[in-house]
């Protein structure tokens, strides 16, 4: 039985989203595609199977039992016990948390090695909160500290108090801002966002983006408030870069690796941070850990980093316990 084929606008309209939006859900995996020559087509039982999956609300199984853990949408902060996330040992589900395409690898390898790991697409800040509140298992983030320059390790301190973790350093990536082709409005760096004839799309509080930006307009006295378009918010560097592209703001914040596949658009690079991963110590050895731990040390993930383009893989495997 031949099933209906949709394009990319198609999906778009039906779902009330951008066209970006749906290109992120296939670059995450969570919305299946087929390529038809150079075109991507969707199928209609694909979307509805997608609705179904991240549908909110309890959830049962075949048997009417309901479902122990829901992690395939955004989670919201709350206690470890609340509805649709596990707690405590033993048994609980294996989540990573994070946005950046390398994690794909990560859970990859987790699978090989016979676990069944699910992804949170939550902030990185959020990210150490859940992992804090035993509702991930590993965390990954890239919060730049002001106060001494350094990435992810004070919000570590401040964040888990108490709590022995290891931190396992993936890689490195540039921060910087996208801009429409040829630069038409001269942006060069931080300041330019006090300018009045520039338009803002900002990042999602709680991801390491909107961190860093929030901290460097503090240290340059500019109040968030004269910034145009501050509160209009992006949930991921595509979507946030596809804005720029299509003229819907005249600046975003993000990593170099969200003008992938993005025409009409340029990146200026302004500050190199540090994307770590985060998790519990007394989870290390464990089989779904270790076998992260093996691959982020092994050459073959700096491979697979170089076939994405734009890390720096200088520090990656670098670790440190807290």
């Amino acid at each position: 039985m031949m099933t209906m084929l949709l394009t990319v606008e198609d999906v778009a309209k039906q779902l009330r989203i951008a066209k970006f939006t749906v290109y992120e859900l296939i670059k995450r995996g969570e919305l299946p595609s087929s390529k038809v020559g150079k075109q991507v087509r969707i199928s209609q039982e694909d979307i509805e199977n997608y609705l179904k999956k991240t549908r909110t609300g309890p959830r049962f199984d075949d048997a009417g039992r309901k479902s122990a853990v829901d992690v395939l949408g955004e989670p919201e902060p709350g206690p470890a016990s609340a509805p649709g996330f596990p707690a405590g040992p033993p048994g609980r589900a294996i989540i990573i948390s994070g946005q950046d395409r390398c994690i794909d690898f990560l859970l990859a390898r987790m699978t090989e090695a016979g676990e069944t790991p699910y992804r949170s697409f939550m902030g990185c800040y959020n990210g150490l909160n859940a992992l804090y509140l035993d509702r991930v298992t590993m965390a990954a983030a890239h919060l730049w500290d002001a106060e001494t320059g350094e990435y992810n390790y004070p919000f570590i301190r401040r964040l888990l108090p108490g709590m022995p973790v290891g931190v396992l350093r993936l890689a490195g990536r540039m921060e910087g801002f996208y801009v429409k082709k040829g630069n038409p409005w001269g942006i060069h760096g931080w300041e330019d966002l006090a300018r009045p004839d520039i338009t803002l799309i900002n990042r999602e509080k709680g991801s390491g983006v909107r961190i860093l930006l929030d901290q460097k307009l503090r240290i340059m006295g500019i109040h968030p408030g004269t910034v145009k378009g501050y509160t209009r918010e992006a949930t991921n560097h595509v979507i946030c870069a596809g804005i720029v592209a299509q003229s819907g703001a005249d600046i975003g914040c993000g990593c170099q690796a969200g003008t992938e596949r993005i025409a009409d658009l340029d990146f200026i690079p302004l500050q190199l941070e540090w994307y770590d991963l985060v998790f519990r110590l007394m989870d290390k050895n464990s089989p779904a850990v270790e076998a992260v731990i093996t691959y982020v040390c092994s050459d073959a993930f700096k491979r697979d980093l170089a076939m994405l383009g734009w890390y720096d893989v200088s520090q990656t495997g670098f670790y440190r316990e807290f």
